[in-house]
This record gives structure tokens, sequence and C-alpha cells, in this order.
């Protein structure tokens, strides 16, 4: 017999579609077709696999959330629950889940992530009637109101021998095992929450939105940028190109209606981040340069009607490939 080599190293290819071979096929979606497969075409920090039941601490919270598409409650426990996919061909016993709370951040990092609680669930294979569960996590959110409650929640997943975090750790667009929730909705009435609100000239705000203007501006953190400029960018989309806004009306294919623009909608000029909400120098994009820069979204459009709704995407990209973004929803 020839001696075999042992030299020899395989060559750099799974033997096989990945998802074919004998291993789970952990993920979480970004949003409601997704199967797993990386890059995410879209927005994918408007997760439908992370949901939250507000005001409630996970010591009395059901395992499963009773209503969907709820926002965070500043200053009060809120549950957070993942939704946990295995499309692999062999289960998943070990699953380890993690959550996490960002201030508002168009760039997630370790830096900037903060461990809420973690967890462990065991998935079936693919038909098993197991391969995907809803996971509640331990331990209380109570968001402050240094950020207003507004929301940035990301899950990581992965099983501890077999599928395993993968990289880049922190990415949900080019990593299935991460989810990302960086979304706030204000709601006709919750005038608590309601965000500022800048004049169609000038900047000039609204008086009688001056006092709740101050109280909860939305300030977005833009870096960690690397030594590379980035375009920061607001734009209005449809409600029907929001996925996740099906949660909040709890029927599939029901959004609301596109609300009359009544404003433009703007961000202030980059700010040094713990300066405060800059109101000033505001436009439809902004050009960013350094690690610690934040800016401030600016909506002159009024409270929707009822069934109406402003969706406001912004979006942060370095040489044209967008690396984050943050959904603002004006509920009528």
């Amino acid at each position: 017999m020839t001696p075999g080599s042992f030299g020899d190293k395989p060559g750099n290819q799974w033997p096989g579609p990945r998802n074919e071979l004998y291993l789970p096929f952990l993920f979480m979606r970004a949003n409601q077709g997704d199967l797993g497969a990386r890059p995410v075409v879209g927005p994918f920090w408007e997760s439908p696999d992370i949901l939250l039941l507000a005001g409630v601490d996970p010591a009395v919270a059901p395992s499963r959330p009773p209503a969907l598409g709820q926002t965070a409650l500043a200053g009060q426990p809120n549950t957070i629950y993942a939704h946990v996919w295995n499309f692999g061909v062999a289960q998943a016993p070990n699953v380890v889940v993690e959550f996490y709370w960002c201030d508002p951040s168009l760039g997630i990092g370790p830096s900037s992530a903060n461990l809420i609680g973690q967890t462990m669930v065991s998935l079936g294979a693919r038909g098993s009637g197991r391969a995907h569960a809803v996971v509640k996590c331990p331990t209380g959110w109570i968001p402050t109101f240094v950020n207003g409650g507004h929301e940035c929640l990301v899950v990581r997943i992965w099983e501890e021998t077999s599928d395993g975090l993968g990289t880049p750790p922190w990415d949900a667009a080019l990593n299935r095992h991460v989810a990302q929730r960086n979304i706030h909705v204000i709601a006709a009435g919750e005038q608590q929450h309601a965000l500022l609100a800048a004049g169609a000239g000038g900047g000039v705000l609204l008086p009688h939105l001056l006092a709740q203007t101050l109280a909860t501006p939305l300030t977005l953190k833009v870096g960690p940028l690397y030594g590379e400029p980035a375009q920061v960018a607001v734009e209005r989309v449809a409600p029907h190109t929001m996925p996740w806004l099906q949660l909040r009306t709890g029927v599939r294919g029901q959004f609301p209606a596109q609300a009359t623009v009544t404003g433009p909608a703007l961000l202030g000029a980059p700010r040094t981040i713990g300066g405060g909400a800059n109101f000033g120098g505001q436009a439809a994009q902004q050009q960013v340069v350094g690690d610690d820069q934040q800016v401030t979204f600016a909506t002159a459009d009024t409270l929707p009607a009822p069934g109406q709704a402003h969706v406001y995407r912004v979006t942060a990209s370095q040489q044209g490939e967008v690396f984050g973004g943050y959904t603002v929803v004006l509920l009528g």
C-alpha cells in the first residue's frame, strides 16, 4: 500500500451546500423572507425575530409575547424575546442565545453593546417540528431616560460544538447568527416620546413641540469608522417597504397607508458624542469623520391620521456600502 499524505490540507470548500451537511444551520431573520443567505439584501436592522413585551419583567412575563410589534418603555422593565431557527439536517442541542442593548447607533460593535442576559435552547433538525423556538431573555431590560427608550437591540446565537458564532461577530448584514432591531415607533397620543420637530424654514423648532423635543431628541451614534469618512442619509420610505410593520398591525400583508407629507426629514450636522442634540446645519445627508460623532434626526411632519404612517430610514455607508441604519416610524 502507498502511505497516505497527511501534510496536504483539504481545499477551502464545504463538500456540498452548507445547509445540506449533517450540521445545524442556525440563523435569525433580517426580514420575513429570510432563509439564512448572506449578505442581506436591503435593511438588515428591522428583524422580525427580536420581539418585546413592554413594561413587564421576565419573572412574570409569558414564554411568548402576547402581542407583536411592541416598543420599549423607558424606566420600566421590558422583556426581550428571540425567535431562533435551525434549517440544518442535524439537531442543535446547545444553542446559546445572547441579548444586548445599545444606545441608538448606526455602527454596532463590542464597545457599544451591553449584555442584557443569556440563555440556552435546544432545537431539532428541520422537518422535526422543533426546528424553531421563541426564547425569552431571563433578565429584564430597563431603558434609561438618557436614550429616551429608543431601541437598538442585538441578539446573537450559536451552537457550542457544531455551528459557531462566526465572523464578523456583530454584523447582522453578513452573519446569519446575528439579528438587529434598530426601530423606534411613535404612536399618536404618545407625546412623551415625541421626536424633535424642525420647522420647514431654516430648522426653526415648532413652539408647541419644543418641550417634548428637548426632552427626548433622537441622536444617533455613527462610528466606529476605522479611519474612513461615512455618509449618513435620511430618506422617507413607503410603509409597505418595512415588513416589520406587519407585526404592528397583526395581519400579514396589511400596512398603514402613507401619510401626507407636511415637512422635511433632516439630520443635524455631526457633533461629538455626549454634546447633546444639534439642530443646526440640517440636511438630508451629512458627511461624518471620526469615531466619536453623532447626528440628530429631525422631522417637521405632524402625527398621521389613524391608519396612516410616516417611515424614515437613516443609513450610514462607506464607499457605497451600507454598514448600519435606524428606522423611525410616526404612526397614526
